[in-house]
């Protein structure tokens, strides 16, 4: 007999329970098919079949070689992971410092002097500095300079004539590090400099004799 509240042409037996198994099964089947052509390469980088390289689905889950590597070394029991070359430590705290430099005219004694900090190796300093003045005379050597013990070793970092620069350093090692300024105008000018970071001022800007 039908059953008067279904469509016509369709009848209200469930499926058997084979086919429910049936159906199940295919469903389990393709789930796994999925994760293992898919799923693993994209996400786990493992691939049993090979389709996943095929497909490009390898390179989704890819690490560049540098992070594989310290990524092993951190997962290492006992080991401790390798020290990161973009980050330091100082043991001296951060400070910020403001200096104005007057230099008189061109020719006249103070026309010219060295203002300097005082650095160990690997400290970091950043800087800003202006002067107004043509741009064709005043010269700066910024230099870093360290004494005779063990040795005395000069390097110029930038060297000409300028009235302005922004930048910054890393010591190459203990010593004093800063710039010579030399006001070849006829007229006094005073240098606007600023500068922080991890370094020790040095009275005057000048170091000890």
């Amino acid at each position: 007999m039908t059953d008067p509240s279904m469509p016509e042409g369709r009848t209200s037996q469930p499926p058997s329970r084979g086919r429910l198994m049936a159906i199940l099964g295919g469903g389990f089947v393709a789930a796994g098919a999925i994760t293992v052509l898919a799923i693993l390469p994209a996400e786990f980088h493992i691939d049993p079949t090979g389709f996943g390289a095929a497909a490009g689905l390898m390179n989704l889950s890819a690490q560049p070689e540098s992070t594989r590597a310290a990524a092993a070394a951190s997962a290492t029991p006992g080991k401790p992971a390798a020290p990161s070359t973009a980050a330091h430590d100082y043991p001296a705290a951060f400070r910020t410092d403001t200096i104005d430099i007057p230099l008189k005219a061109g020719g006249d004694d103070g026309s010219e002097l060295e203002y300097k900090v005082h650095m160990i190796a690997g400290q970091t300093l950043v800087y800003s500095w202006t002067v107004t003045a043509p741009k064709d005379e005043f010269y700066v050597d910024f230099h870093s300079e360290q004494r005779p013990s063990p040795k005395e070793n000069v390097i110029s970092h930038k060297v000409g004539l300028m009235t302005s620069a922004n930048g910054s350093l890393v010591a190459p090692f203990e010593g004093i590090h800063g710039w010579y300024l030399q006001n070849q105008s006829a007229k006094p000018v005073v240098v606007h400099l600023k500068i922080a970071g991890f370094y020790d001022l040095l009275p005057g800007g000048k170091p000890p004799e």
